[in-house]
């Protein structure tokens, strides 16, 4: 392998683990270090795929991270992965999943990952779901269900029986606002005739 070669294949490694662009301490590092080069290039089954999420998501717990994991593949080859760094990064969107579909999007230049499937070492709360169907993932596949993560209290069950209620019935208050003036973005969007739909 030439030096320029060992290179490539390092960058890709890092670009797929969503490492570039991110400081990270010692932890982050180890749980973002998701695939080596050569499990990237082997064709893998549904079982190894799902046994990866789950070894991430162990390993992220032994990093002081939340106990979840996830892995997108095409073809049976990882693309990328990621694990839940909502206390380690203070940020209460980085879950498995969604960290998981950035370093994808990263990693194959797009926003559509139609062709790819999500393995998650749990099942994906409301939150997680809605990116993976904005991501056009073809499929989910999950180990732990949301009532075993509720168990160990990760109780997503209000999100739901939330959204199933009238806005004036939620918890979380909102309050329509300057909808004239805002609905003028919309319009602009409608007649733009260069712009990217996704």
């Amino acid at each position: 392998m030439t030096t320029k070669t060992f290179i490539i294949a390092c960058t890709c490694a890092v670009i797929a683990t969503g490492c570039i662009g991110k400081r990270s301490n010692s932890a982050d590092s180890s749980t973002q270090n998701a695939a080596t080069t050569t499990e990237m290039q082997k064709e893998m089954t549904n079982e190894e795929l799902m046994a990866k999420a789950i070894s991430l998501s162990e390993d992220n717990v032994s990093n002081g991270g939340g106990p979840f994991g996830a892995v997108i593949a095409r073809d049976g080859k990882i693309i990328a992965t990621g694990v839940n760094r909502v206390t380690a990064q203070n940020d209460p969107t980085a879950h498995a999943e969604v960290s998981a579909i950035r370093a994808a999007a990263n990693a194959l230049g797009t926003f559509d990952l139609s062709g790819c499937e999500i393995y998650t070492s749990c099942e994906p709360c409301p939150m997680c779901l809605g990116a993976i169907y904005w991501a056009r993932l073809d499929k989910v596949y999950f180990a732990n269900t949301k009532d075993d993560a509720k168990a160990i209290g990760f109780d997503d069950s209000f999100i739901y029986d939330e959204l199933a209620l009238p806005r004036s019935e939620r918890s979380l208050h909102s309050e329509e606002m300057m909808r004239d003036e805002a609905l003028n973005a919309f319009r602009m969007w409608k007649q733009k005739s260069d712009k990217t739909e996704y």
